[in-house]
């Protein structure tokens, strides 16, 4: 099998060339440690990288070709660029649901209504016996709003708190073909149920995709479904893989992944400090790591 690198760098924006990939393991699940993400998840930005499991063969040279062919990408105008950028700014910001907390014991769906009458609610549930309420508005616009206005705000006796629902149904889906456009993406992930959110990270150099995406779904059982059926599903020369992804740690910034995946490192390079010392003349990583198999890794933190 392959060597596989992992590298991380300080800045949370793109770089002036598009490197890209892929995804930092800080997305991902606590679960789930980088050595297992690297191994799995070899996605690319004008790099290759393997799309077959570990002691698998090496995809042949027909897939290659269909690889780059799939890769001719069209420059976009700095218009285009914005364009694309603010969408997935406005997008990843679209979060409608919000959970009332600290209601009055015998607090009514109606009350709830009431108190947010001046929004247009498109879901509102009371649990009484904690005095809790979960709403989904219009949209994030919306929400953000209803926050202002109400938290920490008394309702009859009651101090109330207004903020985002947290959410257990977020995926990321990595190894896109970079040519894929956002009504693809939203065809790929629509079948398993309701979305709350779909998006694509583009390059803020380029705006073309960087080969991965968001998908936030109205329940978890819809996100269970579309990571079961989608995970190692093939589009093109590419194999999908999908994570959950926890909402708590993700910002905007980290939607620009700093992480770098390379397969086929030269013999020599045996060790992660190896690696370290050959990437130091370019851009010395911060963190650099060598997969040497599922089961052994060597880490190499710097400093």
């Amino acid at each position: 099998m392959a060597a596989a690198v992992a590298l991380s760098t300080t800045s949370g924006t793109d770089d002036s060339a598009d490197s890209g990939p892929t995804f930092a393991s800080r997305l991902f699940s606590s679960n789930n440690d980088l050595a297992t993400d690297t191994e799995n998840f070899m996605a690319g930005d004008g790099h290759r990288y393997p799309e077959f499991a570990p002691g698998e063969e090496d995809p042949t040279s027909g897939q290659e070709s269909q690889r780059r062919v799939e890769e001719d990408l069209t420059p976009l105008s700095p218009e285009d660029i914005e364009s694309r950028l603010e969408r997935t700014r406005r997008e990843f910001y679209n979060r409608r649901k919000i959970i009332i907390k600290n209601l009055p014991p015998d607090v009514t769906n109606q009350e709830v209504h009431k108190l947010l009458g001046s929004y247009d609610l498109k879901y509102c549930f009371v649990d009484k016996y904690k005095g809790t309420a979960f709403v989904t508005l219009l949209n994030g616009e919306q929400a953000q709003c209803a926050i202002k206005k109400f938290h920490q705000v008394p309702l009859r006796d009651r101090e109330i708190s207004v903020q985002l629902q947290p959410t257990d149904a977020l995926l990321c889906v990595a190894n896109l073909p970079r040519a894929f456009t956002q009504q693809q993406f939203e065809e790929l992930v629509r079948p398993f149920g309701n979305l709350e959110r779909c998006f694509l990270v583009y390059s803020t150099s380029t705006g073309h995709s960087k080969g991965y995406g968001f998908v936030e779904y109205m329940k978890k059982d819809s996100a269970a479904r579309a990571k079961s059926e989608l995970l190692g599903k093939q589009l093109g020369s590419r194999m999908l893989y999908v994570h959950w992804t926890e909402m708590g740690s993700l910002t905007y910034a980290q939607l620009q992944s700093r992480c770098l995946c390379v397969d086929r490192l030269p013999p020599s390079l045996l060790t992660a400090q190896d690696l370290q010392k050959a990437l130091a003349d370019t851009h010395a990583p911060v963190f650099c790591q060598v997969g040497v198999s599922a089961r052994k890794t060597l880490r190499c933190p710097s400093g």
